[in-house]
């Protein structure tokens, strides 16, 4: 709740920190069920309990519940298009897609009026239950893919967009990776040219400022970043579209765009930090028109801000929450992909954009949530919102699973497979030496045992340095011998066609 006898700043580090903190008795609920107002985090004011989570004061209308007027006005629509604005006329597809429209609004109110509060305040709570309740519906319609069969589901996605239905022509990156050509009639750098003006190029700085807004920590981000390269390499087998030249991996994903949407969202998560958050008033308590101009547009700036230390090589249990977001964000975008071919969505279509937006927005509660269950030993749950996503994960990686026409059978070459278990065969180790068998004080007093496991966690990168050089198709480097030995050592027969 507001100060409203005045405006002194507190910072919004110490507020969350003193609710992270503080040890829960009988008259103080954890975040699980409701959360102290500022001024008691403060210590500014007696202490006073409001639910569910931080409370803040706006404009009270919009605070109090209106159900049954919602719930009135809601049908006074349905009624109007199902009785007034129905046309005889209508086909059934028609009649069907808008009794579903209709079926998905009404849902999305009832999420508005009765799902329980997020941890995200603004601009108001009730944006972030609609947001959750599109995440469920966005999960039950995976679902009811799952149920069909390859065919029925490609025919299914022209109900939402009728120009799809149709086989996609995938476009080949690395068919010819020079970066001069002279002879071009366009341009003297024409491959270059065609791969900064691809659609691509925009999605890699615009996700990259989200994911350093979500995760708001620097390796974090460079982890996601290369993993993914890495990812395209591994799966190129699979799928032709990830076959990148050298330069379109590093230079251009990595160093530039990835880079730069990185150094964009650390910015704007740096100045959030920086900047001091009032104890927030109500609208009607500020007497200029001015003043509450300027109340309402902070309406949309965050209620406070909080940074994310996510304490990787404290323990195993922090780690590995580490390595499940790496692992997470990198099937979030390979199901992209898998799912744009199995369903035929080219890259143009809007239909993608409003995944990534989905996406973007689901994330934003969902990963504050993980945040604050990786981070408080008082949580003991994961969010609602964690959960969606979790689900939603694993239903896009079903649905591409099932339609895939077996293309997961296709064997992995050696130059990929064998990296990658050279990789865990040193990493495995490395890891339970680092967290179970040394402590820190071992290390630190012992500094050949550090330089040890130094050298082993940089050891094991050197498969994957080798997997990314022999894999790159401009590339290819060791890439024949390196398979004509793995087949030899198997007793097996190259394939006749190598990748």
């Amino acid at each position: 709740m507001a100060n409203k006898k005045g405006s002194s700043l507190v910072n919004s580090g110490q507020q969350e920190d003193g609710l992270r903190q503080r040890k829960p008795t009988k008259n103080l609920p954890t975040l699980e069920t409701e959360t102290p107002s500022i001024e008691e985090v403060s210590g500014q004011a007696t202490p006073k309990v409001v639910a569910p989570f931080l409370q803040e004061e706006f404009i009270d209308f919009l605070y109090k519940p209106h159900t049954m007027t919602i719930l009135v006005a809601t049908f006074a629509v349905i009624v109007y298009y199902s009785f007034l604005r129905y046309d005889s006329s209508f086909t059934t597809e028609t009649n069907v897609k808008r009794g579903i429209w209709a079926m998905i609004a009404l849902f999305l109110v009832y999420c508005a009026t009765q799902f329980r509060d997020s941890i995200l305040l603004r601009p108001h709570p009730a944006i972030w239950r609609v947001v959750t309740g599109i995440g469920i519906i966005y999960l039950l319609f995976l679902v009811f893919l799952m149920f069909q069969s390859k065919d029925d589901a490609r025919s299914f996605m022209r109900f939402l967009d009728s120009s799809l239905g149709k086989s996609l022509p995938e476009r080949d990156y690395a068919s010819d990776c020079r970066v001069y050509t002279p002879d071009d009639p366009i341009s003297n750098f024409r491959n270059i040219y065609d791969t900064v003006y691809d659609e691509f190029i925009l999605a890699h700085i615009l996700g990259y400022i989200g994911k350093a807004l979500l995760f708001r920590d620097l390796k974090l981000c460079w982890v996601i970043s290369i993993t993914f390269e890495l990812m395209e390499i591994t799966f190129q087998h699979w799928l032709p579209n990830f076959a990148e030249c050298w330069w379109d991996h590093i230079i251009i994903d990595v160093l530039i765009c990835n880079n730069l949407g990185i150094i964009i969202g650390l910015y704007i998560c740096e100045f959030l930090k920086m900047r001091k958050y009032p104890l927030w008033i109500g609208v009607t308590e500020i007497k200029s028109t001015k003043g509450k101009i300027k109340r309402i547009l902070e309406q949309f700036t965050p209620f406070n801000w909080t940074n994310y230390d996510w304490h990787i090589f404290d323990d195993a249990k922090h780690f590995l929450y580490f390595v499940a977001i790496v692992l997470a964000m990198n099937l979030v975008e390979l199901n992209a992909f898998f799912l744009k071919y199995v369903l035929w969505v080219p890259p143009p279509n809007l239909l993608n954009v409003y995944r990534l937006l989905v996406w973007f927005l689901l994330a934003m509660p969902a990963i504050r949530e993980y945040y604050q269950f990786v981070s408080d030993p008082n949580t003991k749950r994961l969010g609602a919102n964690t959960w969606i996503v979790i689900g939603i994960i694993l239903a896009e990686f079903l649905v591409y699973f099932k339609f895939s026409e077996k293309y997961y059978e296709i064997e992995f070459p050696p130059h990929i497979w064998v990296n990658w278990v050279l990789f865990f065969a040193i990493f495995i180790p490395w890891f339970f030496t680092f967290f179970f068998f040394t402590s820190k004080a071992t290390r630190e007093k012992y500094p050949l045992v550090k330089f040890i496991l130094n050298a082993m966690l940089t050891l094991s990168m050197v498969p994957m340095a080798f997997m990314f050089v022999s894999g790159c198709p401009d590339l290819q480097w060791g890439r024949q011998q390196f398979d004509t030995f793995i087949y030899s050592l198997l007793g097996q027969q190259p394939p006749q066609a190598a990748l």
